[in-house]
């Protein structure tokens, strides 16, 4: 029988070895990585952006305006408080009703949306990437921008995301009846996944071995003390 108590005190070993590893990989690398917030950028940031991409192509920038930006943050809180992402609210809000509450009167007006844990230049590409957003940004009758952020959370298994709202507009003396609206949709940017496995499925596989680990060798060890009495 002492063939089998060493096999089993090498299977012990092993498995808690590999499960003490995944821990060690769980806590030290895939954890920080994927949890907490990601968030490298600013509000700052993507109105810069935005107006570094309406140079790049002859395009005048667009001013800060105070009630939009209030607006737009209306509306990213809103999101994330609703853990929503779209142009209409579940109680049908819209983006020109947070127009109409911060007072911006607009002959036009318009909404990006993007949701991220990358970075404010991502985010910027994102939209130039698509044609909707992308005429939206660099609109020549817009003279007017706000931009709104909120952290989301998780958004379809992706971490430490944040939702972004830009507000675009011209500034009209009253609200006109027949303005122009361009909602145009939301874009994604994430950071890849290590793997397709979550992190936390990990750490339970890696406890699971080293429970495992631990039981085939105090299995050994009374098997081995229990053979010292007999002999």
């Amino acid at each position: 029988m002492q063939p089998v108590y060493h096999s089993h005190h090498r299977i012990g070993h092993s498995l808690f070895i590999v499960g003490a590893f995944l821990l060690l990989l769980f806590g030290t690398i895939l954890t920080p990585m994927s949890s907490g917030s990601t968030r490298a950028f600013g509000i700052s940031d993507v109105v810069s952006g935005s107006n570094q991409a309406r140079a790049q192509l002859n395009k005048k920038p667009l001013t800060s305006n105070a009630k939009l930006m209030t607006a737009a943050q209306m509306k990213a809180e809103d999101m994330a408080k609703g853990h929503f992402f779209a142009h209409t609210a579940p109680d049908g809000t819209v983006a020109w009703d947070y127009f109409k509450k911060v007072g911006y009167s607009y002959e036009v007006a318009g909404e990006n949306l993007a949701i991220t844990n990358e970075s404010s230049d991502a985010i910027i590409q994102g939209w130039l990437n698509s044609p909707t957003h992308r005429d939206n940004l660099l609109n020549s009758q817009y003279a007017d921008m706000g931009i709104g952020m909120a952290s989301f959370g998780d958004y379809q298994g992706h971490k430490g995301t944040y939702v972004v709202v830009a507000f675009y507009g011209k500034r009209a003396d009253s609200q006109a009846i027949a303005a122009t609206t361009n909602p145009a949709g939301g874009t994604t940017n994430f950071k890849p996944r290590l793997m397709p496995v979550s992190p936390e499925i990990i750490a339970s596989i890696a406890i699971i071995l080293m429970a495992i680990g631990v039981a085939l060798e105090l299995r050994h060890i009374r098997r081995v003390h229990h053979s010292k009495k007999i002999a």
